[in-house]
């Protein structure tokens, strides 16, 4: 069941910021959705309430801190990472609600460009 993985600009931007540990940590939870795909569940993925689209995010503990991939499964299902963000001191509210409007215009991006 692996699914090929691929990225955006964005999140290989925000991904070369990170620091050795965040970056393995964040590797191996992208491991993990490579093997197990869409069947990658609670704890390490969860959907995205209030989009407009199937987005998801990648749930990731790294040093005590929330960080967060959001993603989606393209029509050949491979797994897009749209962006990444640190979710540290910030309500769901505050975080989804600046996060999902940039994610859901990055997946609409990503879509024109398969056509």
């Amino acid at each position: 069941m692996k699914v090929e993985v691929v990225v955006t600009d964005e999140f290989t931007e925000w991904f070369l910021e990170l620091d050795d540990i965040d970056g393995e940590e964040v590797g191996r939870i992208v491991g993990l959705l490579e093997v197990r795909g869409v069947t990658l569940g609670f704890p390490y993925s969860s959907d995205i309430r209030g989009s407009r689209y199937a987005l998801r995010e990648l749930r990731i503990q790294s040093k005590g801190r929330p960080l967060r991939v959001l993603y989606a499964f393209d029509p050949k299902r491979q797994a897009v990472l749209l962006f990444g963000g640190d979710k540290t001191g910030m309500s769901d509210d505050r975080f989804y609600g600046v996060y999902v409007p940039r994610a859901e215009k990055l997946w609409i991006d990503y879509l024109s460009e398969m056509e």
